[in-house]
């Protein structure tokens, strides 16, 4: 599936005349949606991004591209566990915070934060699912695959609506309720990650 098939839909289904390129914005948005509705299985990275944390390094910046986290572990698959920011950060701030290996990590904005500091340069692996770039060349494949395609377009077209205030107009209802379909028969082929509870701890 290219951004080019994506154009030729939008502009028979709408009566449009977008020229090369020219649906790139509207494709992008689209597919920034569809990411955020679920954890694709393409764009699932895995072992493909390493934070490099130094002697007592507190953050790191998490890649351009993070969306949503699937897990955080060092190089012998040892995962680390979530704690909550204020929670950790404090523990950051004791007077001898240092181990081996970090065990815990917390997300605040763009970076991840981990405890205990490293005593020594460890390299912690991230899982991620990604958000797509931009679609700048139309003529590339897209990121989702051809089971994507009609939400895709739906998603284009809904995006062209928006630009133009027709929030309200017949053609944008049709395509949110089919749009919506799309969606969840798509959510069938998503990622499943199994949740871990977390033991309750009596005082």
């Amino acid at each position: 599936m290219t951004g080019t098939q994506i154009r030729a839909a939008l502009n028979t289904r709408l009566g449009l005349s977008l020229t090369t390129n020219g649906a790139n914005d509207y494709i992008s948005e689209a597919l920034r949606q569809i990411a955020a509705r679920g954890r694709w299985p393409d764009l699932h990275e895995t072992d493909s991004t390493a934070l490099v944390f130094t002697v007592g390094l507190k953050s790191k910046d998490l890649p351009a591209d993070f969306g949503t986290l699937d897990r955080l572990y060092v190089a012998d698959d040892r995962t680390l566990y979530p704690e909550a920011p204020d929670a950790l950060r404090e523990l950051q701030e004791t007077s001898n915070p240092t181990s081996d290996d970090p065990l815990q990590y917390c997300i605040i904005g763009g970076a991840v934060y981990v405890y205990p500091l490293p005593a020594a340069s460890v390299t912690v692996k991230l899982d991620h699912w990604a958000r797509p770039a931009a679609v700048t060349d139309e003529t590339a494949t897209l990121v989702l695959g051809d089971q994507f395609k009609e939400a895709v377009i739906l998603g284009s077209m809904i995006a062209y609506m928006n630009t133009l205030g027709l929030a309200t107009h017949p053609k944008m209802n049709e395509s949110l309720v089919l749009y919506e379909r799309q969606i969840a028969t798509l959510l069938v082929n998503e990622d499943h990650k199994p949740m871990a509870v977390k033991a309750y701890r009596y005082c």
